[in-house]
Order: C-alpha cells, then sequence, then structure tokens
C-alpha cells in the first residue's frame, strides 16, 4: 500500500470535521511548500536533497554577483583609510 492509498483508508475513517482539517492541511502545503507550525529547522529536515539543492540554488540567483576586483579594491581602500586616522 503507498501513501496516498493509506492516507485515503485513514480519511474513510475519520468524521466529516476532521477531514476537512485534513484537506486544509493539504491545501496549506501545497500553497506554501511547508509544513504550517513547522520551524525552518524541521522543515528542512524534512527536504529531499535534491529540493535543498534547488532552494539553495535559488537563494543563491537571488543575491547580486560581486566583482572580486572591485571587492579587494575596496577593502584595500578602508585599510589605507584606517592607516591614515590611526
Amino acid at each position: 500500500m503507498n501513501t496516498a492509498e493509506r492516507i485515503y483508508a485513514e480519511i474513510k475513517r475519520m468524521p466529516e470535521e476532521q477531514t476537512h482539517q485534513v484537506l486544509a492541511f493539504i491545501e496549506a502545503v501545497k500553497k506554501q511548500g511547508a509544513v504550517p507550525g513547522r520551524t525552518l529547522r524541521e522543515q528542512i529536515y524534512c527536504m529531499s536533497p535534491e529540493e535543498l539543492k534547488k532552494k539553495a540554488l535559488a537563494a543563491q540567483a537571488s543575491f547580486p554577483r560581486v566583482d572580486q576586483a572591485q571587492l579587494a579594491k575596496e577593502f584595500a581602500d578602508m585599510r589605507d583609510e584606517w592607516d591614515r586616522t590611526s
């Protein structure tokens, strides 16, 4: 018996009010991509490695690219300014 069949077997035995709660839970999971009431750490532990990698790459893509040469120059300028004021 797969997971969907097990869920269906349980749902058939539940009172109608509880089945509405289960349906609301399913809709929340589909909408949010997460289980309501779980902490971020709990949500991460429940993700597959593939899903976690996908989300990490999406988050990384949202950060601006940094020009390493420009960054090194800015740090050098800050060090020079610090040395002049010390």
